[in-house]
């Protein structure tokens, strides 16, 4: 009986993962059909655990917000600066594509904003290449330097407007993941009045560092959220939870998630070494039958490296570390919510489990 429901979940999960796409509808218009999401390989979870991978792209609120709140060094509204990390960006999604993945692209204003006033339709473009369109919300940036002070309702009115800026930007009109937000107590609360469910990537911005009890491998519905110190209800699951919370993987350092700016961490080559190192770790650590997770990310311009070779040291992580994985079937591309209806799917199999 374990091995035929383990079976079905791998089914759902496969189907989820194949078919599940971007929705996406260019204003006044019929939704386009979004380009096919790549193929999975199916695995038989008694025998061997799947790891599902993915990569996040994080665009920073530089200049002026839809808000009126000035943010970051550059600013988006200016030509030069947009055309550089929009080329950027593409330069990174050809290379994922090359690889038969696609990425989680998050976005926000004024990024946004500019693309629209500028008729720039590079969001539209990789939303139908099959990349999640997702949003990265800068708390301050849109809500002022108190945010965390502002209600709730005032919180889920700052994410519908980015989220709206984000579908008259690309067409996307089903939007569930968010990164950000992450010292305000009652974040899953707002993010579901804004209609999303699935989210990650939290680190303390304060810090730059991640409570290593966010870390590990398996997805779960947090029973709420954090001030950054008292992590208590962010990591006990409630089957009820509106938000799916993935981790990053089994990763050992607190500042993982910055050590990649950091030069006397090393540089790009040593930052995709630890890569490496945690990535392979995540599998020792996967367990068959359950859901695991493991993803990093990357901005415009990060990572660009040798102009004549630009992005080299990400080609080479997917060509001599994940290409060899995803091959074995150990490793399988999943855009983040691709990752969590995975969860959801699993959940629906083992009512009750415990899922960390």
């Amino acid at each position: 009986m374990k091995t035929k429901i383990s079976m079905i979940v791998l089914v759902v999960m496969t189907l989820i993962l194949s078919a599940c796409g971007t929705g996406v509808a260019a204003a006044g218009s019929q939704p386009i059909e979004t380009a096919a999401q790549p193929q999975v390989q199916e695995a038989e979870v008694e025998s061997q655990a799947v790891l599902l991978f993915g990569i996040g792209m994080h665009i920073e609120p530089l200049g002026e917000t839809a808000q009126g709140f000035p943010s970051g060094k550059g600013d988006y509204h200016q030509a030069p600066l947009f055309e550089r990390h929009g080329q950027d960006i593409l330069a990174v999604a050809d290379m994922v594509e090359a690889h038969d993945g696609r990425m989680t692209i998050q976005a926000q204003s004024p990024f946004t904003s500019a693309a629209i006033e500028s008729g720039n339709s590079i969001l539209a473009d990789l939303a139908v290449r099959g990349h999640e369109i997702a949003l990265h919300f800068h708390e301050d940036a849109h809500l002022g330097k108190n945010s965390s002070a502002r209600s709730v309702q005032e919180w889920c009115d700052a994410m519908k407007q980015e989220m709206m800026l984000i579908t008259q930007a690309s067409g996307v009109t089903d939007i569930r993941y968010w990164s950000g937000g992450n010292l305000y107590p009652r974040l899953f609360e707002a993010a579901a009045c804004a209609g999303l469910d699935v989210n990650s990537d939290w680190k303390n911005p304060q810090t730059q560092t991640t409570d290593l009890a966010l870390v590990g491998l398996h997805p779960w519905r947090p029973s709420g959220g954090t001030d950054g110190t008292d992590f208590s209800l962010f990591v006990q699951p409630d089957p009820n939870g509106a938000v799916v919370f993935l981790p990053e993987g089994q990763y050992d350092k607190n500042n993982f998630g910055s050590m990649r700016r950091s030069d006397a961490a090393g540089g790009d080559e040593a930052y995709f070494e630890y890569l490496k190192q945690s990535l392979y770790a995540s599998l020792e650590a996967a367990e068959a039958g359950k859901v695991n997770v493991f993803h990093f990310t990357i901005h415009p311009g990060e990572f660009r490296g040798d102009p004549q070779n630009p992005f080299a040291v990400i080609e080479k992580f997917l060509t001599e570390v994940v290409d060899p994985l995803v091959a074995s079937g150990q490793v399988q591309w999943a855009t983040f919510p691709q990752m969590a209806d995975a969860y959801a799917a699993w959940e629906a199999a083992h009512p009750g489990a415990e899922p960390r």
